[in-house]
């Protein structure tokens, strides 16, 4: 395996492995085929859990400065020649991080470096407070506001549009800050949360160059996790940003200023709260009458954000299976009902008993005990794959909606709900999928209804 990922018989034993899960948890008939299990139960197949899991890996990798002593790979490196993969081995690490190159050559290598801890462990950093319910913080802020011996500073993050802003705003300086995440394929709102703090502190420096009266500083922000994150001095996402916030709050301290960092509730009608909120919506390019500007200048540092790294991974992955799933030739009778994968198809299953969820996943897949599909499985026994009511074929399609034997039981159930007349109506919506499997099971159709309905007499 020497510069494989994997071989096709790991692979091959890793998907048996999936689909026997599938099919204990599904109900599904062993004919089943895998590609139709795993959009059945929305298991992501094992070949893009591989690529995902393998990505993610060199991701966090890539948040190490010593990644080339730990991971055995170079980043930054071109292409290798003819005559270098000759001379060298590529390790499978190397293969991963060539192949996510290839695919996202946007500010890949610029992620953020998350190192153990931002600052000694015993460092003094900046009070933060996170009242218990919105009416306690809002209650404090405006007791603290009357009393004006505080510099107020309020900050947010925004993402519009797929684009993040970042801003922060002194009522009592008339001095406002705002800056240009980039897309959210490169940062979060968390991010540009902890970036708006950064810029609060920014005025705050200047305030305090100035000679300033007012030595405490009290920043107002409505994420909290931008709040514990600052708290706390261990290393973690958005890293670069913390980093600079406690340089800054560092600085502050020496020079005899206090640093108070508060969570407020958003959008309870505190001014200073919402002009941030529409300078950091501002700041993606947004207007408020529609039109698109130019958004603001970038700040000085500016890195990828790890998770969104990740969420591209975990995209790439599903977009790949998306495209397998519409090239492959089995499992075409779920591919009629769920043409794209999607977390929706278990919603079908709320409510219903193993028993009930496995006969919905047998009739989706038209792997089940009817007629047609038995006399194709050379069943001893099924000598036609004719219906008793004298149809040629005995098909999921031709009981739920053609067989006249069963038409007054079939009127009965469904009466008159809308799209009881589509395939893919009645087994892709949960009301009309509940009908289904009763309307099913009253038939006694299938030797298993009949063979519970025997022991429930007994």
């Amino acid at each position: 395996m020497k510069g494989k990922l994997y071989t096709k018989r790991m692979l091959n034993t890793l998907q048996s492995i999936q689909a026997r899960a599938a099919r204990v948890i599904s109900g599904a008939y062993r004919a089943t085929s895998r590609a139709a299990l795993d959009v059945e139960t929305f298991l992501l197949p094992i070949e893009q859990q591989i690529w995902k899991h393998n990505s993610y890996t060199v991701v966090r990798l890539l948040s190490s400065k010593n990644i080339a002593a730990t991971s055995g790979f170079q980043t930054n490196t071109a292409q290798p020649t003819v005559a270098d993969k000759t001379r060298r081995h590529t390790s499978s690490w190397q293969k991963v991080y060539n192949d996510i190159t290839s695919m996202r050559t946007k500010n890949y290598d610029r992620q953020e470096q998350i190192p153990c801890f931002l600052t000694p462990p015993w460092r003094q950093g900046p009070t933060t407070y996170i009242d218990a319910t919105a009416q306690e913080a809002r209650a404090r802020h405006d007791k603290e506001h009357v009393k004006e011996y505080s510099l107020s500073i309020y900050t947010d993050g925004s993402g519009i549009e797929g684009e993040i802003g970042s801003a922060a705003l002194c009522p009592l300086t008339q001095q406002a800050r705002s800056v240009h995440m980039g897309s959210d394929t490169e940062s979060t709102v968390y991010a540009a949360e902890l970036q708006g703090i950064s810029l609060a502190l920014q005025i705050a420096q200047e305030y305090a160059s100035r000679n300033g009266a007012r030595r405490d500083v009290a920043i107002y922000t409505d994420n909290q996790a931008a709040v514990w994150s600052i708290a706390k001095a261990e290393g973690r996402s958005g890293a670069y940003i913390l980093a600079d916030i406690a340089r800054q709050v560092r600085e502050l301290q020496d020079n005899g200023r206090t640093v108070t960092v508060r969570w407020i509730p958003a959008h309870v009608g505190i001014p200073g709260n919402e002009a941030v909120d529409k300078a950091a919506k501002e700041a993606t390019g947004w207007r408020e009458d529609g039109r698109r500007s130019l958004p603001a200048d970038a700040p000085p540092q500016l890195f990828t954000i790890r998770s969104t790294v990740k969420r591209w991974c975990s995209i790439q992955a599903e977009r790949a299976w998306i495209a397998k799933w519409r090239k492959d030739t089995k499992g075409r009778a779920t591919y009629r009902h769920t043409p794209t994968p999607t977390k929706k198809v278990l919603r079908l299953h709320e409510g219903l008993t193993k028993r009930e969820s496995a006969l919905l996943v047998q009739l989706r897949t038209e792997k089940i005990g009817l007629n047609d599909f038995l006399f194709a499985r050379r069943v001893p026994d099924v000598t036609s794959p004719r219906c008793d009511c004298g149809a040629r074929r005995q098909t999921v399609a031709h009981i739920l909606l053609h067989c006249s034997k069963r038409r007054h039981l079939r009127d009965r159930i469904f009466a008159n709900l809308s799209g009881r007349d589509n395939i893919r109506t009645i087994l892709g919506t949960p009301q009309l999928a509940t009908k289904a499997i009763e309307y099913v099971e009253q038939t006694q159709i299938l030797g298993q209804n009949r063979d519970r309905r025997r022991e429930d007499d007994s």
